[in-house]
């Protein structure tokens, strides 16, 4: 099948990107692939939402662990007890997502998906706003640390 764009651009039809835009792309995608971005270290803010303390001083260690592995810089740690509360009743979350918006910082850290939200729907669409943004959510840990009886928001 023959495209109308040329070879060099993976964009998709009628995407415009500046070129500060598309360094800072090709720099994200740098550093995912382990190599040192072209522009400087990627700046990550860490997001921890829980109320049981041990859990989140945990699910911390465990994204200062990932960020130094990936050669990110950490820029700021928000950490809040709202777990219970939906991703965008969250006065944290949502300062994580202003300073992402802001091009501040370059993607969001968190410990394990319910620390975005228990529900997949919600965690869907703030992973669609972050790279609407230009940025990248990495969890840490895959699952949530429910094995134990505990969750993101405390006990089960």
């Amino acid at each position: 099948m023959l495209s109308n764009q040329s070879p060099e651009s993976h964009e998709p039809p009628g995407v415009r990107r500046t070129e500060h835009d598309q360094q800072r792309r090709r720099a994200l995608a740098d550093a995912a692939a382990g190599f040192s971005p072209s522009i400087g270290r990627v700046k990550c803010l860490i997001y921890l939402s829980g109320s049981d303390g041990a859990l989140t001083r945990q699910a911390r260690d465990t994204c200062e662990e990932a960020a130094e592995a990936f050669c990110w810089e950490v820029v700021g740690v928000i950490e809040e007890d709202d777990a219970q509360l939906a991703p965008r009743e969250r006065g944290g979350l949502a300062q994580a997502l202003s300073r992402l918006c802001e091009g501040e910082i370059d993607g969001i850290v968190t410990g394990w998906p319910s620390m975005i939200s228990t529900s997949a729907t919600e965690r869907k669409s703030v992973k669609h706003e972050v790279r609407q943004a230009g940025g990248f959510l990495y969890t840490a840990k895959l699952a949530d640390p429910d094995a134990s009886g505990t969750t993101a928001g405390g006990t089960a």
